[in-house]
Protein backbone atom coordinates (compact mmCIF):
# COMPACT_ATOMS: atom_id res chain seq x y z
CA UNK A 1 0.00 0.00 0.00
CA UNK A 2 1.51 2.93 -1.07
CA UNK A 3 1.97 6.62 1.11
CA UNK A 4 -0.87 7.96 -0.21
CA UNK A 5 -3.08 4.68 0.43
CA UNK A 6 -2.28 4.77 3.96
CA UNK A 7 -2.72 8.51 4.46
CA UNK A 8 -6.44 8.46 2.89
CA UNK A 9 -6.41 5.98 5.48
CA UNK A 10 -5.88 8.00 7.91
CA UNK A 11 -8.35 10.54 7.31
CA UNK A 12 -11.32 7.87 7.17
CA UNK A 13 -9.48 6.72 10.97
CA UNK A 14 -9.28 10.13 12.37
CA UNK A 15 -13.15 10.61 11.09
CA UNK A 16 -14.16 7.86 13.07
CA UNK A 17 -12.68 8.67 16.06
CA UNK A 18 -14.27 11.87 15.47
CA UNK A 19 -17.72 10.19 15.92
CA UNK A 20 -16.75 7.65 18.34
CA UNK A 21 -19.76 8.63 21.05
CA UNK A 22 -22.23 8.54 18.30
CA UNK A 23 -20.38 4.98 17.02
CA UNK A 24 -20.67 3.71 20.82
CA UNK A 25 -24.06 4.44 21.02
CA UNK A 26 -25.03 2.41 17.79
CA UNK A 27 -22.94 -0.61 18.94
CA UNK A 28 -24.69 -0.13 22.35
CA UNK A 29 -28.02 -0.61 20.55
CA UNK A 30 -26.72 -3.82 18.36
CA UNK A 31 -25.81 -5.44 22.17
CA UNK A 32 -29.38 -4.82 23.26
CA UNK A 33 -30.68 -7.08 20.75
CA UNK A 34 -29.15 -10.23 22.78
CA UNK A 35 -31.66 -10.72 25.81
CA UNK A 36 -28.90 -12.32 27.88
CA UNK A 37 -27.08 -8.47 27.30
CA UNK A 38 -29.87 -6.59 29.34
CA UNK A 39 -28.28 -7.33 32.67
CA UNK A 40 -25.31 -5.41 31.23
CA UNK A 41 -25.59 -1.49 32.39
CA UNK A 42 -25.56 1.45 29.38
CA UNK A 43 -22.49 2.69 30.39
CA UNK A 44 -20.47 -0.21 30.82
CA UNK A 45 -21.53 -1.16 27.07
CA UNK A 46 -21.06 2.53 26.22
CA UNK A 47 -17.03 2.02 27.68
CA UNK A 48 -16.23 -1.79 25.56
CA UNK A 49 -18.26 0.25 22.13
CA UNK A 50 -16.05 3.41 22.48
CA UNK A 51 -12.54 0.99 22.65
CA UNK A 52 -14.12 -0.55 19.89
CA UNK A 53 -13.72 2.36 17.79
CA UNK A 54 -10.47 3.20 18.80
CA UNK A 55 -9.46 -0.22 18.33
CA UNK A 56 -11.00 0.02 14.68
CA UNK A 57 -9.23 4.11 14.58
CA UNK A 58 -5.66 2.67 15.24
CA UNK A 59 -5.99 -0.63 12.95
CA UNK A 60 -6.76 1.55 10.32
CA UNK A 61 -3.51 3.65 11.15
CA UNK A 62 -1.56 0.33 11.29
CA UNK A 63 -0.82 -0.30 15.02
CA UNK A 64 -1.59 -2.10 17.49
CA UNK A 65 -2.06 0.21 20.45
CA UNK A 66 -5.20 1.61 22.50
CA UNK A 67 -5.04 5.47 23.43
CA UNK A 68 -4.21 5.79 27.10
CA UNK A 69 -7.41 6.86 28.51
CA UNK A 70 -9.27 3.48 27.17
CA UNK A 71 -9.18 1.49 30.81
CA UNK A 72 -9.64 -2.03 29.64
CA UNK A 73 -8.89 -4.30 26.82
CA UNK A 74 -11.29 -6.91 25.14
CA UNK A 75 -10.13 -9.49 27.74
CA UNK A 76 -11.01 -7.66 30.71
CA UNK A 77 -14.20 -7.00 29.08
CA UNK A 78 -14.72 -10.66 28.54
CA UNK A 79 -14.01 -11.64 31.48
CA UNK A 80 -16.45 -8.94 33.39
CA UNK A 81 -19.17 -10.56 31.00
CA UNK A 82 -18.92 -13.63 32.44
CA UNK A 83 -19.12 -12.53 35.84
CA UNK A 84 -22.74 -10.62 34.31
CA UNK A 85 -24.02 -13.98 33.27
CA UNK A 86 -23.78 -13.54 29.82
CA UNK A 87 -23.08 -16.84 27.67
CA UNK A 88 -20.09 -17.31 25.86
CA UNK A 89 -21.82 -17.99 22.50
CA UNK A 90 -23.82 -14.45 22.65
CA UNK A 91 -20.44 -12.36 23.79
CA UNK A 92 -18.55 -13.62 20.95
CA UNK A 93 -21.86 -12.81 18.88
CA UNK A 94 -22.38 -10.03 20.04
CA UNK A 95 -18.48 -8.62 19.17
CA UNK A 96 -18.81 -9.57 15.90
CA UNK A 97 -22.16 -7.64 15.35
CA UNK A 98 -20.50 -4.36 16.78
CA UNK A 99 -17.66 -4.38 14.71
CA UNK A 100 -19.88 -5.16 11.36
CA UNK A 101 -20.98 -1.88 12.25
CA UNK A 102 -17.75 -0.23 12.54
CA UNK A 103 -16.99 -2.33 8.88
CA UNK A 104 -19.91 -0.90 7.55
CA UNK A 105 -19.38 2.84 8.43
CA UNK A 106 -15.80 2.62 7.14
CA UNK A 107 -17.09 1.59 3.60
CA UNK A 108 -19.33 3.76 3.81
CA UNK A 109 -17.20 6.52 4.41
CA UNK A 110 -14.28 5.68 2.56
CA UNK A 111 -16.70 5.28 -0.54
CA UNK A 112 -18.25 8.29 0.09
CA UNK A 113 -14.65 10.27 0.42
CA UNK A 114 -14.51 8.68 -3.23
CA UNK A 115 -11.43 5.94 -2.55
CA UNK A 116 -10.11 3.94 -4.72
CA UNK A 117 -11.82 0.46 -4.10
CA UNK A 118 -8.23 -1.41 -3.52
CA UNK A 119 -7.07 0.73 -0.83
CA UNK A 120 -11.34 0.29 0.83
CA UNK A 121 -10.55 -3.50 0.32
CA UNK A 122 -6.98 -3.54 2.29
CA UNK A 123 -8.77 -1.51 4.92
CA UNK A 124 -11.67 -3.99 5.43
CA UNK A 125 -9.55 -7.03 5.68
CA UNK A 126 -7.29 -5.12 8.35
CA UNK A 127 -10.63 -4.98 9.74
CA UNK A 128 -11.60 -8.58 9.36
CA UNK A 129 -7.97 -9.64 10.59
CA UNK A 130 -8.45 -7.69 13.68
CA UNK A 131 -11.81 -8.92 14.43
CA UNK A 132 -10.95 -12.76 13.94
CA UNK A 133 -7.77 -12.13 16.36
CA UNK A 134 -9.36 -10.50 19.30
CA UNK A 135 -12.77 -12.68 18.55
CA UNK A 136 -9.96 -15.38 19.83
CA UNK A 137 -8.48 -12.99 22.82
CA UNK A 138 -12.13 -12.82 23.57
CA UNK A 139 -12.68 -16.37 23.89
CA UNK A 140 -9.57 -17.47 25.69
CA UNK A 141 -9.80 -14.68 27.87
CA UNK A 142 -13.90 -16.42 28.70
CA UNK A 143 -12.54 -19.59 28.82
CA UNK A 144 -9.93 -18.51 31.70
CA UNK A 145 -12.38 -16.91 33.99
CA UNK A 146 -15.09 -20.36 33.00
CA UNK A 147 -12.49 -22.51 34.96
CA UNK A 148 -11.86 -19.78 37.16
CA UNK A 149 -15.57 -19.81 38.00
CA UNK A 150 -15.59 -23.56 38.19
CA UNK A 151 -12.97 -23.88 40.38
CA UNK A 152 -14.42 -21.40 42.84
CA UNK A 153 -17.84 -22.66 42.71
CA UNK A 154 -16.01 -26.88 43.11
CA UNK A 155 -14.30 -25.20 46.53
CA UNK A 156 -17.22 -23.46 47.38
CA UNK A 157 -19.38 -26.80 47.29
CA UNK A 158 -16.26 -29.03 49.01
CA UNK A 159 -16.30 -25.85 51.98
CA UNK A 160 -19.92 -27.08 52.37
CA UNK A 161 -19.71 -30.73 51.81
CA UNK A 162 -17.42 -30.67 54.69
CA UNK A 163 -19.16 -28.23 56.93
CA UNK A 164 -22.21 -30.39 56.61
CA UNK A 165 -20.91 -33.93 57.12
CA UNK A 166 -18.46 -32.41 60.30
CA UNK A 167 -21.78 -31.45 61.67
CA UNK A 168 -20.63 -27.88 62.17
CA UNK A 169 -23.36 -26.11 61.12
CA UNK A 170 -26.74 -25.21 62.75
CA UNK A 171 -30.01 -26.82 60.75
CA UNK A 172 -30.85 -23.84 59.83
CA UNK A 173 -27.42 -22.87 58.20
CA UNK A 174 -27.79 -26.63 56.14
CA UNK A 175 -31.02 -25.93 54.78
CA UNK A 176 -30.30 -21.62 54.00
CA UNK A 177 -27.04 -22.97 52.57
CA UNK A 178 -27.46 -26.28 51.30
CA UNK A 179 -30.55 -24.66 48.91
CA UNK A 180 -27.96 -23.41 46.53
CA UNK A 181 -27.17 -27.34 45.80
CA UNK A 182 -30.84 -28.40 45.42
CA UNK A 183 -31.16 -29.47 49.22
CA UNK A 184 -34.64 -29.12 50.21
CA UNK A 185 -35.16 -28.77 53.91
CA UNK A 186 -38.18 -31.53 54.18
CA UNK A 187 -35.47 -33.99 51.85
CA UNK A 188 -33.91 -37.08 53.36
CA UNK A 189 -30.64 -37.87 51.88
CA UNK A 190 -28.09 -41.07 51.84
CA UNK A 191 -24.67 -40.34 53.31
CA UNK A 192 -21.09 -42.31 52.11
CA UNK A 193 -17.71 -42.69 52.96
CA UNK A 194 -15.69 -44.80 50.56
CA UNK A 195 -11.50 -46.38 50.60
CA UNK A 196 -9.81 -47.10 47.09
CA UNK A 197 -6.71 -48.36 47.37
CA UNK A 198 -5.74 -45.71 44.97
CA UNK A 199 -6.90 -42.85 46.90
CA UNK A 200 -10.26 -41.66 45.53
CA UNK A 201 -10.33 -42.53 41.84
CA UNK A 202 -11.98 -39.98 39.07
CA UNK A 203 -14.25 -42.79 38.37
CA UNK A 204 -15.37 -43.54 41.36
CA UNK A 205 -16.47 -39.79 41.82
CA UNK A 206 -18.03 -39.61 38.59
CA UNK A 207 -19.97 -43.19 38.60
CA UNK A 208 -21.50 -41.41 42.19
CA UNK A 209 -22.44 -38.49 40.66
CA UNK A 210 -23.85 -40.13 37.25
CA UNK A 211 -26.03 -42.42 39.34
CA UNK A 212 -26.94 -40.83 42.38
CA UNK A 213 -28.04 -37.75 41.47
CA UNK A 214 -31.43 -36.24 41.53
CA UNK A 215 -33.64 -34.17 39.24
CA UNK A 216 -32.57 -31.69 41.47
CA UNK A 217 -30.11 -32.22 43.30
CA UNK A 218 -26.54 -33.32 41.52
CA UNK A 219 -24.84 -35.17 44.67
CA UNK A 220 -22.56 -33.55 46.75
CA UNK A 221 -18.71 -35.44 46.51
CA UNK A 222 -15.60 -34.91 47.46
CA UNK A 223 -12.59 -36.03 49.41
CA UNK A 224 -11.93 -36.34 52.82
CA UNK A 225 -9.49 -37.09 54.73
CA UNK A 226 -8.17 -39.80 52.12
CA UNK A 227 -11.53 -40.94 51.36
CA UNK A 228 -14.23 -40.17 49.08
CA UNK A 229 -17.57 -38.82 50.89
CA UNK A 230 -21.06 -37.36 50.10
CA UNK A 231 -24.53 -36.50 50.18
CA UNK A 232 -26.63 -38.14 47.73
CA UNK A 233 -30.67 -38.85 47.20
CA UNK A 234 -30.15 -42.26 46.24
CA UNK A 235 -28.69 -45.26 47.63
CA UNK A 236 -25.13 -45.27 46.48
CA UNK A 237 -22.91 -48.43 44.69
CA UNK A 238 -19.86 -49.11 43.99
CA UNK A 239 -18.29 -49.98 40.33
CA UNK A 240 -15.63 -51.79 40.75
CA UNK A 241 -13.98 -54.87 42.90
CA UNK A 242 -11.49 -52.88 45.51
CA UNK A 243 -13.41 -50.04 46.77
CA UNK A 244 -15.14 -50.48 50.19
CA UNK A 245 -18.23 -48.06 50.42
CA UNK A 246 -20.16 -47.41 53.95
CA UNK A 247 -23.50 -45.85 53.46
CA UNK A 248 -25.98 -44.74 56.15
CA UNK A 249 -29.49 -43.34 55.68
CA UNK A 250 -31.73 -42.10 54.09
CA UNK A 251 -31.84 -39.11 56.88
CA UNK A 252 -33.09 -35.64 57.34
CA UNK A 253 -31.09 -32.50 56.41
CA UNK A 254 -30.26 -32.46 60.45
CA UNK A 255 -29.04 -35.47 60.86
CA UNK A 256 -26.20 -35.71 58.06
CA UNK A 257 -23.55 -34.90 60.21
CA UNK A 258 -24.26 -37.56 62.51
CA UNK A 259 -25.12 -39.82 59.98
CA UNK A 260 -21.63 -39.13 58.54
CA UNK A 261 -20.21 -40.20 61.87
CA UNK A 262 -21.84 -43.43 61.60
CA UNK A 263 -20.65 -43.80 57.87
CA UNK A 264 -17.01 -43.40 59.33
CA UNK A 265 -17.64 -46.09 62.09
CA UNK A 266 -18.66 -48.50 59.36
CA UNK A 267 -15.92 -48.05 57.23
CA UNK A 268 -13.78 -48.44 60.05
CA UNK A 269 -15.12 -51.89 60.95
CA UNK A 270 -15.48 -52.76 57.12
CA UNK A 271 -11.45 -51.80 56.41
CA UNK A 272 -10.56 -53.75 59.83
CA UNK A 273 -12.09 -56.72 58.45
CA UNK A 274 -11.03 -56.55 54.36
CA UNK A 275 -14.01 -55.79 53.13
CA UNK A 276 -14.97 -54.39 49.61
CA UNK A 277 -18.32 -53.44 47.95
CA UNK A 278 -21.14 -51.61 50.09
CA UNK A 279 -21.45 -52.32 53.81
CA UNK A 280 -23.95 -50.86 55.92
CA UNK A 281 -24.76 -51.50 59.56
CA UNK A 282 -27.05 -54.71 58.91
CA UNK A 283 -24.31 -56.29 56.26
CA UNK A 284 -21.73 -55.52 59.54
CA UNK A 285 -24.06 -56.72 62.07
CA UNK A 286 -22.59 -57.86 65.47
CA UNK A 287 -18.91 -57.48 63.84
CA UNK A 288 -19.47 -53.69 64.90
CA UNK A 289 -19.34 -55.02 68.22
CA UNK A 290 -16.62 -57.35 67.73
CA UNK A 291 -14.18 -54.02 66.46
CA UNK A 292 -15.64 -51.31 68.98
CA UNK A 293 -15.79 -53.66 72.17
CA UNK A 294 -12.42 -54.76 72.56
CA UNK A 295 -12.47 -55.71 76.00
CA UNK A 296 -14.90 -58.14 75.29
CA UNK A 297 -13.05 -59.58 72.50
CA UNK A 298 -10.11 -59.62 74.54
CA UNK A 299 -11.51 -61.42 77.55
CA UNK A 300 -13.12 -64.01 75.00
CA UNK A 301 -9.97 -64.32 73.14
CA UNK A 302 -8.02 -65.62 75.84
CA UNK A 303 -10.74 -68.25 76.98
CA UNK A 304 -11.13 -69.60 73.55
CA UNK A 305 -8.08 -68.64 71.29
CA UNK A 306 -5.42 -68.12 73.64
CA UNK A 307 -5.12 -71.36 75.51
CA UNK A 308 -5.57 -73.02 72.08
CA UNK A 309 -2.36 -71.03 71.17
CA UNK A 310 -0.23 -71.80 74.08
CA UNK A 311 -1.04 -75.39 74.03
CA UNK A 312 -1.38 -77.07 70.38
CA UNK A 313 1.32 -77.37 67.40
CA UNK A 314 -1.65 -77.24 65.40
CA UNK A 315 -3.12 -74.73 66.63
CA UNK A 316 -3.99 -72.78 63.84
CA UNK A 317 -5.61 -75.59 61.97
CA UNK A 318 -7.59 -76.03 64.77
CA UNK A 319 -8.71 -72.59 65.44
CA UNK A 320 -9.50 -72.44 61.48
CA UNK A 321 -11.58 -75.70 61.51
CA UNK A 322 -13.88 -74.43 64.35
CA UNK A 323 -14.20 -71.15 62.13
CA UNK A 324 -15.49 -73.11 59.35
CA UNK A 325 -17.30 -75.51 60.75
CA UNK A 326 -19.36 -72.52 62.90
CA UNK A 327 -19.35 -70.61 59.37
CA UNK A 328 -21.01 -74.21 57.35
CA UNK A 329 -23.53 -73.66 59.77
CA UNK A 330 -22.08 -76.76 62.23
CA UNK A 331 -22.63 -79.22 59.01
CA UNK A 332 -19.29 -82.08 59.18
CA UNK A 333 -19.23 -82.66 55.73
CA UNK A 334 -19.61 -78.95 54.54
CA UNK A 335 -16.55 -77.83 56.53
CA UNK A 336 -14.91 -80.43 55.70
CA UNK A 337 -14.91 -79.76 52.24
CA UNK A 338 -14.33 -76.33 51.99
CA UNK A 339 -11.29 -77.18 54.65
CA UNK A 340 -10.13 -80.04 52.14
CA UNK A 341 -9.84 -82.45 54.71
CA UNK A 342 -11.62 -85.93 55.47
CA UNK A 343 -14.40 -85.48 57.61
CA UNK A 344 -12.89 -87.56 60.90
CA UNK A 345 -9.93 -84.84 60.62
CA UNK A 346 -12.60 -82.53 61.47
CA UNK A 347 -14.10 -84.09 63.82
CA UNK A 348 -11.05 -84.38 65.41
CA UNK A 349 -10.10 -81.01 65.67
CA UNK A 350 -12.90 -80.35 67.37
CA UNK A 351 -12.88 -82.19 69.55
CA UNK A 352 -9.00 -81.19 70.60
CA UNK A 353 -10.78 -77.63 70.93
CA UNK A 354 -13.62 -78.67 73.51
CA UNK A 355 -10.85 -80.41 75.17
CA UNK A 356 -8.13 -77.27 75.72
CA UNK A 357 -11.01 -74.94 76.08
CA UNK A 358 -14.17 -76.42 77.89
CA UNK A 359 -16.39 -75.07 75.35
CA UNK A 360 -19.55 -76.56 74.07
CA UNK A 361 -20.45 -76.37 70.36
CA UNK A 362 -23.74 -77.31 71.02
CA UNK A 363 -24.70 -74.95 73.45
CA UNK A 364 -25.97 -71.23 71.99
CA UNK A 365 -24.29 -69.04 74.25
CA UNK A 366 -20.92 -71.24 74.00
CA UNK A 367 -20.91 -70.61 70.28
CA UNK A 368 -21.55 -67.24 69.91
CA UNK A 369 -18.51 -66.68 72.18
CA UNK A 370 -16.75 -68.82 70.37
CA UNK A 371 -17.82 -67.30 67.23
CA UNK A 372 -16.61 -63.62 69.02
CA UNK A 373 -13.40 -64.58 70.09
CA UNK A 374 -12.82 -66.26 66.48
CA UNK A 375 -13.31 -62.91 64.89
CA UNK A 376 -11.46 -60.91 67.04
CA UNK A 377 -8.72 -63.07 66.50
CA UNK A 378 -8.79 -63.32 62.88
CA UNK A 379 -8.89 -59.25 62.73
CA UNK A 380 -6.57 -58.48 65.13
CA UNK A 381 -4.26 -61.64 63.36
CA UNK A 382 -4.40 -60.31 59.85
CA UNK A 383 -3.98 -56.45 61.19
CA UNK A 384 -0.62 -57.97 62.13
CA UNK A 385 -0.21 -59.35 58.97
CA UNK A 386 -0.28 -56.17 57.16
CA UNK A 387 1.65 -54.22 59.58
CA UNK A 388 4.43 -56.57 58.94
CA UNK A 389 4.07 -56.60 55.48
CA UNK A 390 4.08 -52.38 55.19
CA UNK A 391 7.42 -52.61 57.27
CA UNK A 392 9.41 -54.94 55.07
CA UNK A 393 7.51 -52.90 52.03
CA UNK A 394 5.93 -56.22 50.32
CA UNK A 395 2.06 -54.62 51.52
CA UNK A 396 0.01 -53.63 49.21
Amino acid sequence: MSIDQLHELSQIADELRASADELAWRQVAVCRRFPSYDKVPDEDLHRSSRRNVFRVVETLHGRDLLPADISEDEGTSSRRRAIQGVPAEDVLACYWAVLSVLRDEFITRATLAGLPSAVVLAGTRRLWDMTERLGGVLMQARHEIDIDLARHDERQKMALLQRILSGNLLPSEVAHLGSAYGLEPDSKHWVFRARHPDGTPESLTRHIERTCAGQHFPALVGPIDGDLAGITCRRPSVNDDVTVLAIVGPFPLPMLGQAFAECTRLLNVAARYGKHGLVDRESLSVRIAVIEESEIGAALFHRYVATVLEESPIADLILESVQMYLAKHRRIQAAADALLIHSNTLRYRLEKYTSITGADLTDTEAIIEVWWALEYWRVRRDGVSQAGQLAQGTGP
